[in-house]
C-alpha cells in the first residue's frame, strides 16, 4: 500500500477527497508500460539496476507523487533473491589479503596489487564484494499487470492507504443478494472483521467496527479494514463513510460506485485462514460426536439485524449449535451481543479472547451460563469447544425433559 507521502488528495471542509488518475491516458499508459519493461523478471536485473534505470523515468514526470506511487505499487509485487548468500567469508578472506598485500612491499601498479590479493586470498575478486546487500538483490519474480491494471491498482492503493487510519467503515447497498450477502461475510471472516448488518426493503447496512483503543490494535484492524475494502467493489452499486485520519484531524472519506475502483479480488469466497482449517482439522480428528457444517445461516435479530456466526456444528443426535468467535479488536460487537445472548431462543454459543476481561464488563461475563461461552487465548481450543457444547446439549437435554 502506498505510504502518507505519497498520498494525493485534498481537504473540503470535513472531507476528504482522493485524487484519482484517468486509467485510459494515453501518458499515463505510456509511463506504465515503460516501469513494467524495467521489471523484466527474465533480466535477472539487481534492485539497484533497477531503481536507477527507473529514477531516469520517474523524474520524467510532471507528476513526481503519483510517479512514486506507481513503482512502489511495483516494488510491492515484485520478489527479490539474493544473488549470493554466503558473501562472508569470501569478503573477509579477499579484505585480509588486500590488509596484508598493503602492509607488505606495495606492488608496482594496481593490476599487480589486485592479482596478488586474488592469488593470497585465492577468491574471484571482479564479482561485487558486497553481494549479500539489498542493493544486490536479484529481481525473480513479478506479478503480472497491464498497464492500465497498474494504474487501476494505483487508484485502489490511495483509498486503501486512507483507510489504514480508520478505525470503522459503513456500507451501504441495495445490491445485495443472498449471495453477495453471504460472499461479504466470507470475506468478513477471512479478514477477521466483525459487522453488525442490518437490511430493509431496499437496501442492506454493513457497518465494520475496531477497536475503541489504540492500545487494541487500531492499526492493525485499520489493515484488515483496507484489505477488505476491495471486496465491496465487486458490487455494482455501493457506497461508504469511514473516518480517517491522514494526519491530525480526521476526516470522512465518502466514495461510491462512481468513483470506478476496480477490485483486483477475485473468487475471495473460497479461501480460509491457515489457523481456521487447522482448527477444523483438528477438531474433526479428536471429537467423534460433533461435526462441522459446511454453511451457516444468518440468524435474524429484531430490526433487521442479522449475525453470521463463524461454525454452525451438529451432533449426531441431530441438535446444532452456532458458534461465533469474538477475538481481542472485537469489543464493540461483544458489547451488544452480551446484552441479548440470554434473551436469544437461536442456539449460538460465544468463544472470548481472554484479552477483553480487561474490559469493565467482567461482571457480564461471569453471570453468563456456562455453557454458553467460554474463554481462550489467541484461538479457540477444540477441547474447550468440546466441554462447553456437550454441557449446552445436556442443558438442553434435561429441559426437554422437564428437569
Amino acid at each position: 500500500m502506498l505510504t502518507k507521502d505519497l498520498l494525493s488528495y485534498s481537504l473540503k471542509s470535513t472531507r476528504i477527497i482522493p485524487h484519482f488518475i484517468d486509467v485510459d491516458a494515453p501518458p499515463l499508459l505510456q509511463f506504465a508500460e515503460q516501469l513494467l519493461a524495467i521489471f523484466d523478471a527474465d533480466s535477472g536485473k539487481t534492485r539497484e539496476a533497477i531503481e536507477t534505470e527507473a529514477e531516469l523515468y520517474l523524474q520524467g514526470q510532471a507528476d513526481l507523487k503519483f510517479a512514486k506511487g506507481l513503482y512502489k505499487i511495483l516494488l510491492d509485487h515484485a520478489n527479490f533473491t539474493l544473488a549470493e548468500d554466503n558473501a562472508g567469508p569470501r569478503r573477509s578472506a579477499i579484505l585480509t589479503a588486500a590488509a596484508a598485500q598493503l602492509k607488505g612491499t606495495a606492488p608496482q601498479t594496481l593490476q599487480q596489487y589486485r592479482d596478488a590479493v586474488a592469488a593470497q586470498s585465492q577468491q574471484v575478486i571482479d564479482t561485487p564484494l558486497y553481494p549479500d546487500l539489498p542493493a544486490f538483490e536479484q529481481l525473480t519474480r513479478i506479478k503480472s499487470f497491464t498497464p492500465r491494471q497498474l494504474l487501476q491498482r494505483y487508484n485502489m492503493a490511495q483509498v486503501q492507504a486512507l483507510l489504514l487510519s480508520t478505525q470503522s467503515l459503513t456500507l451501504t447497498t441495495n445490491d445485495m443478494s443472498a449471495a453477495n450477502l453471504r460472499r461479504i461475510f466470507k470475506c468478513l471472516k477471512f479478514f477477521r472483521l466483525l459487522a453488525e448488518i442490518k437490511q430493509s426493503k431496499d437496501k442492506t447496512t454493513v457497518v465494520i467496527d475496531g477497536p475503541l483503543s489504540l492500545l487494541e490494535g487500531s492499526r492493525k484492524y485499520g489493515l484488515q479494514i483496507a484489505s477488505f475494502f476491495p471486496i465491496i467493489c465487486l458490487l455494482e452499486q455501493w457506497q461508504i463513510s469511514a473516518k480517517v485520519q491522514p494526519k491530525r484531524a480526521v476526516k470522512t472519506l465518502k466514495l461510491d460506485e462512481s468513483a470506478q475502483l476496480i477490485s483486483h479480488y477475485r473468487h475471495m469466497s473460497a479461501y480460509v485462514p491457515e489457523e481456521v482449517k487447522l482448527f477444523a482439522k483438528h477438531f474433526a480428528d479428536t471429537v467423534e460426536d460433533w461435526h462441522f457444517v459446511a454453511e451457516s445461516p444468518f440468524l435474524k435479530r429484531p430490526k433487521g439485524r442479522l449475525i453470521f456466526p463463524d461454525f454452525t456444528l451438529q451432533h449426531r443426535s441431530g441438535v446444532i449449535v452456532y458458534l461465533e468467535i469474538f477475538h481481542r479488536w472485537h469489543r464493540g460487537p461483544l458489547t451488544q451481543r452480551l446484552e441479548e445472548l440470554e434473551k436469544m431462543k437461536e442456539p449460538l454459543i460465544l468463544a472470548i479472547d481472554r484479552f477483553l476481561l480487561k474490559g469493565d464488563w467482567q461482571d457480564s461475563i461471569d453471570s453468563l451460563d456456562n455453557n454458553r461461552h467460554f474463554l481462550f487465548s489467541e484461538y479457540p481450543t477444540v477441547s474447550r469447544l468440546k466441554k462447553t457444547l456437550d454441557g449446552y446439549l445436556a442443558r438442553e437435554s434435561d429441559q426437554s425433559v422437564g428437569f
